[in-house]
């Protein structure tokens, strides 16, 4: 192999003067898949002595037979080989010039007319952090380059950074995000605080709906619900129940002489009391004043409803501890049946007042019964 011309003017190229190509081992089958091809032939990738990597593209060449007069002797034939020597160091800095990314990995498989696979390029890229390799996926993809004389593999790589997912975008989302979860749980927290606060405020609805503020007792709304529950259990199973009507005696005595608030505590009292003289079956509610309204469920016979209501007149006929002193307390009650004296609660309470009235007349502190 002789050079047309003086380049490369290197000593080490000295060696390669005159070198036949089909003696180099890199070439000698490129070379020979030339002859009787029409199509080119690339050779595997080779190290240069003059430094850096390349690759020799070969093309069978054949001239045209012509006229032979005044033409010069043809001592090569007219079969003759064409040489595209192609740098992959160039190759390697078009790459980097056209690649937008500097963190995508790109390199290069040239498929050889041997059927071997030889190393064009790979370009450099900073190496990821051992976070961003251990928590986030690497990112690839492979091109295939099907061209008849250079069949070439592009492969892609791009390990994703944590720089990529937090972005200014991102960043703003997760802030977002995070105010959600931080606001979120205090509104519920304060909506959850609202609902509790409102099922108080109803159950003290409903219970200063249904019961007297001052004695804590039931008032006569919730007397005629428990009346009607009773009412309802006679019906169906037969069983009777009492009414009481509770008046205390010289009550507006006590009001006019020692006021109002001594008037009140003795009525806590008393309704107090007549809660420890009951069973939790019976209902004892302020009917107003005072006056008080006594149901006694479960009657056994008439007899007990009597026992029953004296026991009342006993607790109650005892003196009571006030910021005035101990006072004397006495009280009238009158009592009526059902179904007896009535089968409803107007006639059942008239029935009771009168038999109170009775004892009113008879100069009060005792039971009555119609």
């Amino acid at each position: 192999m002789q050079p047309s011309h003086p380049y490369p003017l290197l000593p080490e190229s000295s060696s390669i003067y005159g070198v036949r190509l089909e003696t180099v081992a890199y070439l000698s089958y490129a070379l020979a898949r030339t002859h009787n091809n029409q199509k080119p032939v690339v050779s595997p990738v080779f190290t240069m002595y003059e430094g850096g990597n390349a690759y020799i593209l070969m093309q069978s060449v054949i001239r045209p037979e012509q006229s032979r007069e005044n033409t010069r002797p043809n001592f090569f034939g007219s079969t003759m080989v064409s040489l595209l020597l192609i740098k992959t160091g160039a190759l390697l800095d078009a790459v980097n010039n056209a690649n937008l990314d500097p963190l995508v990995h790109i390199s290069a498989v040239l498929k050889t007319a041997a059927g071997t696979e030889s190393s064009v390029f790979s370009t450099q890229v900073q190496q990821a952090s051992f976070l961003d390799r251990l928590f986030l996926p690497q990112l690839a993809d492979r091109v295939e380059i099907r061209s008849t004389s250079q069949p070439m593999t592009l492969v892609f790589e791009r390990q994703l950074r944590v720089g990529d997912v937090l972005t200014k975008e991102m960043l703003m989302i997760l802030f977002v995000l995070a105010g959600a979860l931080v606001l979120m749980p205090m509104v519920l927290i304060r909506h959850f605080k609202a609902l509790e606060r409102a099922e108080v405020e109803h159950q003290r609805s409903a219970y200063l709906a249904t019961h007297d503020v001052l004695t804590q007792l039931p008032n006569r709304y919730l007397f005629a619900e428990r009346f009607a529950q009773a009412f309802s259990d006679w019906e169906a199973k037969g069983i009777p129940f009492a009414v009481l009507l509770i008046d205390l005696d010289h009550f507006k005595e006590i009001n006019d002489k020692y006021g109002h608030e001594v008037g009140d505590q003795v009525l806590r009292a008393v309704a107090h009391r007549m809660l420890q003289a009951t069973r939790s079956c019976d209902t004892v509610a302020r009917y107003g004043g005072d006056e008080f309204v006594m149901l006694i469920s479960k009657l056994s016979d008439p007899e007990s409803a009597e026992s029953q209501a004296l026991r009342v007149f006993d607790t109650i006929a005892q003196t009571v501890v006030t910021s005035a002193g101990e006072l004397s307390v006495s009280c009238s009650v009158g009592v009526s049946l059902c179904p007896i004296h009535g089968q409803n609660l107007d006639t059942l309470l008239k029935a009771a007042d009168q038999a109170m009235y009775g004892v009113k007349q008879l100069g009060r502190r005792g039971v009555g019964m119609t």
